[in-house]
């Protein structure tokens, strides 16, 4: 069929040829064309001249084209754009490498540069922003996580983890909280948010919030049984407080120490025991100038579990009742004769009960035992007040040698 065609149009261009070449110029010729409803026709002279400039406009246009070379444009502008591609990829590799050297300036610098690349990711943004919070820009770091929410929302729990990781850090604590709680509406058990939250709570020392969070805390193994059980006891503390601080909210003194014995008598028996928690309850107790209850819950924890600094506060404070508490305390001394803590305690009692030879040979065998500034200055003082000045200034000068302790204000006796 191709050679037919080649073969038909081979003798048509032979035939005008032998018919130029026999009436032409003197007959310009004659040429009708009709396809269907439509007709062509012209003279053979104005067809071969069409066709020259036709052939000459092509010829003129394929060597433009040629000079041109639209191929080479297209390639030059794929080249171009594929360095552009690799001078960004590489700004971001560069970037992630001066910040895994810790240079955040260079790091925050290329990674910013490098956010135009469609390649680039949330990463660009989410170290772009670390890198600003160590170089202490806050501006900075948040603009490009807000960017970072903008246009990767899918990311935006990762986003905002770190949002809050920086608010932290930046000791932000409500803002960071904020966030927090919001994120933790989708993200029930993130430990790290959980472990993070937790952080928060304590700096703000926001108990109750805390107190809500211990159970997804313990579900999810964040948190310890040690742990566990000193945030509890100091919740509980600051329960204790918090009654105490109804007094000054116009609430009476009586309403406020049945609050706090209620909470005492719901407390755990180790609560009870535990000389930090014993001796916050002793002191709320005795601002509210319930003395001998306080002395009472000293009382019990000692003998519960014996403490030696909740004997020395024993003998410190001045409860009222220095006769009991001298009783109280010589039973102990039964079971711990030479505890020279102990024995200080029973000196300043003794003290309280005017019992100043007593309290002299209690302060003498504590000295003997295990000598304290304490002692020296408790039979320093003694002494001076007993005439025997030149044996004050003996244990004077061994109580400035180990630096002197502040001593409890106590009956003296008189010359």
């Amino acid at each position: 069929m191709i050679r037919l065609f080649i073969f038909s149009l081979l003798a048509i261009v032979l035939a005008l040829w032998v018919a130029l070449f026999v009436g032409f110029p003197s007959d310009s010729g004659y040429l009708l064309v009709s396809f269907g409803n439509y007709t062509f026709e012209t003279s053979l002279l104005a067809l071969i001249v069409a066709t020259g400039v036709l052939y000459l406009i092509y010829r003129l246009l394929a060597l433009f084209v040629q000079w041109i070379n639209p191929y080479r444009l297209v390639r030059f502008g794929r080249v171009k754009n594929a360095n552009r591609k690799a001078s960004l990829r590489s700004n971001t590799i560069e970037g992630l490498l001066y910040f895994t050297r810790g240079n955040w300036q260079s790091s925050y610098k290329l990674l910013t540069k490098s956010v135009g690349d469609k390649d680039a990711s949330v990463v660009n943004y989410l170290a772009a922003a670390y890198a600003a919070y160590h170089m202490k820009d806050k501006n900075s770091w948040q603009h490009c996580l807000d960017k970072a929410e903008q246009e990767y929302p899918a990311a935006r729990s990762t986003i905002n983890s770190l949002r809050a990781q920086l608010l932290f850090k930046s000791g932000q604590l409500e803002q960071c909280v904020a966030v927090l709680e919001q994120l933790k509406k989708s993200a029930l058990n993130d430990a790290s948010l959980l472990q993070l939250l937790k952080e928060a709570y304590v700096q703000l020392e926001d108990w109750d919030r805390l107190k809500d969070l211990l159970p997804a805390l313990e579900k999810n193994g964040i948190i310890d049984e040690e742990e566990l059980a000193r945030v509890n006891m100091r919740i509980f503390m600051e329960e204790l407080y918090s009654s105490f601080g109804k007094l000054k909210r116009d609430s009476g003194k009586q309403e406020v120490l049945a609050d706090l014995t209620k909470l005492w008598k719901k407390a755990p028996a180790k609560y009870k025991e535990n000389e930090k928690v014993v001796k916050h309850y002793a002191d709320l107790l005795i601002q509210l100038e319930e003395k001998a209850a306080a002395a009472k819950a000293i009382e019990v924890a000692i003998s519960r579990n014996f403490s030696d600094a909740l004997v020395l506060r024993y003998g410190e404070q001045d409860f009222g009742t220095s006769p009991q508490q001298l009783l109280v305390a010589e039973n102990w001394l039964r079971e711990r004769p030479a505890n020279a803590n102990l024995l200080l305690s029973l000196g300043r009692i003794c003290m309280r009960n005017q019992l100043w030879g007593k309290a002299r040979e209690y302060f003498g065998t504590s000295i003997k035992i295990a000598p304290s500034a304490e002692a020296y200055g408790e039979l320093s003082r003694l002494l001076k007040h007993l005439g025997e000045a030149e044996a004050s200034e003996i244990y004077l000068k061994n109580y400035g040698d180990l630096i002197g302790a502040e001593l409890p204000e106590l009956p003296m006796p008189s010359h």
